[in-house]
């Protein structure tokens, strides 16, 4: 997948509706408003969210060996503290902003005026995904550099997840011997160096030389072009790089991974310690709602725990289909569960939903974005994970050894798609879609 560059000269331009919406039941959305305040002290995930961002799970991720480094070659980083978010809290933070009226408050604002690395507070502050690739994938430990890495993403319209991995599969290559300093324009890459780290993004951002050029296309067209078994060093499905959160102990975003219709994401479906054994029943009763209720061993990847990666992703499908943030709204975790998702629509459009036809809508979407694959020719033959995905991992911590096997990689894409109704390639059959009320959509659906 290639990367969205824009110049940085562009100005922003910010686009406001002045009109208030009409609302069928805005007494009703009040009061629901009004017990987030109340209830966010008591979810286990709620308060660390707000005062540390989602940077507030590194340094659970690298506990629980799930915290890619160095191009997901180990699951802990030695210098995570470096990159966490109370460290954040501790030295650049400058403020927490947020979307309109939201109790939680996420967003991060870092402001970095001496040293070698500088941060305005106008692109904000990164993320746990950007402290991941340009942190513990680069090897690189340093929080300047990285909220400057952050800022140059935001500057030229990058998505930090693909940019960062992208400049550690780079590093991996030249440290394996695929590329050499004639690929990379002069640059000797290697883990751990913060000024190349930035180097490489520069060049990336501005398609700088041949190797600029290279990373501007993404991991696996960068592969592409350099050869020399560069391919055995990706983690990108679909030409998506992968988030930071580690299939090989969360089995289950192994399948997601694999199935999404665009590629490998951490945001279309819930993680598997939300439905494994010592799960909190916050947690459990909300899952309930939707039809989970057996929480499965840790590490596994049998039928239950298919049936929770496919009705949490046809959740998670509904809440990007109505422009809901993952953050407040989910299945499981989040500030409010699937029964105040329902109360929430009811009260804004007055229709009567159930939880049963918003499922219906994340079905839908589903369906219509595996018909327009099939239409372009993807199916099972692309849903395939990286080989570095099949390979021990190294380093240190609980899940040193962890790989996934393509056995159950295979038999779980077979149980997916069963419970999707979908052929054994992938594709929706004319019966689901004219169950779902999207029939019309058969006509593009391979002969």
């Amino acid at each position: 997948m290639g990367l969205v560059m824009a110049s940085k000269n562009l100005k922003a331009v910010v686009v406001r509706g002045r009109k208030k919406p009409t609302l069928a039941d805005s007494k009703a959305l009040v009061a629901l408003n009004k017990t987030g305040p109340k209830i966010l002290p008591d979810n286990p995930d709620m308060p660390g969210l707000a005062a540390e961002g989602t940077a507030t799970v590194v340094l659970f991720q690298n506990t629980t060996g799930t915290l890619p480094t160095r191009n997901y070659n180990e699951g802990q980083f030695e210098y995570c503290e470096d990159i966490s978010g109370a460290r954040m809290v501790e030295t650049i933070l400058k403020e927490r902003d947020t979307c309109y009226a939201c109790v939680v408050r996420c967003k991060r604002v870092v402001e970095i005026k001496e040293g070698a690395y500088k941060a305005d507070p106008k692109y904000g502050g990164p993320e746990y995904e950007t402290l991941g690739t340009f942190g513990s994938y680069c090897g690189v430990n340093d929080m300047a550099a990285i909220a400057t890495a952050n800022q140059i993403c935001n500057e030229y319209g990058v998505d930090t997840i693909a940019a960062g991995a992208t400049i550690a599969f780079a590093i991996e290559c030249f440290e394996k011997g695929v590329i050499n300093k004639t690929q990379t324009g002069g640059l000797e890459l290697k883990f751990g160096d913060a000024d190349i780290m930035l180097k490489a993004l520069e060049m990336m951002v501005k398609a700088e030389g041949d190797f600029g050029k290279a990373l501007s296309q993404g991991s696996e067209r960068a592969a592409k072009t350099w050869g020399n078994g560069a391919d055995e060093y990706l983690i990108t499905v679909k030409g998506a790089e992968a988030p930071a959160h580690m299939p090989q102990a969360k089995r289950s975003l192994g399948l997601i991974y694999a199935v999404n219709p665009f590629g490998a994401d951490h945001q279309s479906s819930e993680h598997d310690p939300y439905y494994e054994e010592g799960v909190a029943d916050l947690n459990l009763n909300r899952l309930k709602l939707i039809g989970l209720g057996t929480p499965q061993p840790a590490y596994s990847l049998q039928e239950e725990k298919i049936r929770f990666a496919y009705l949490t992703e046809v959740f998670y499908s509904m809440l990007d289909s109505v422009e809901l943030c993952q953050f407040v709204f989910g299945p499981a975790w989040t500030l409010y569960g699937p029964a105040e998702t329902v109360e929430m629509i009811r009260a804004v459009t007055g229709w009567d939903v159930t939880v049963e036809e918003l499922m219906a809508v994340g079905e839908r979407r589903l369906n219509l974005f595996r018909t327009f694959n099939a239409r372009e020719g993807l199916g099972r033959k692309d849903d395939k994970l990286p080989k570095k995905f099949f390979k021990q991992l190294a380093g240190t911590g609980p899940t040193a050894g962890f790989a996934l096997t393509h056995e159950e990689i295979d038999s779980a894409i077979d149980g997916y798609y069963k419970l999707a109704g979908w052929t054994s390639d992938g594709v929706p059959t004319k019966n689901v879609l004219k169950k779902l009320d999207i029939e019309w959509a058969a006509e593009y659906l391979p002969a």
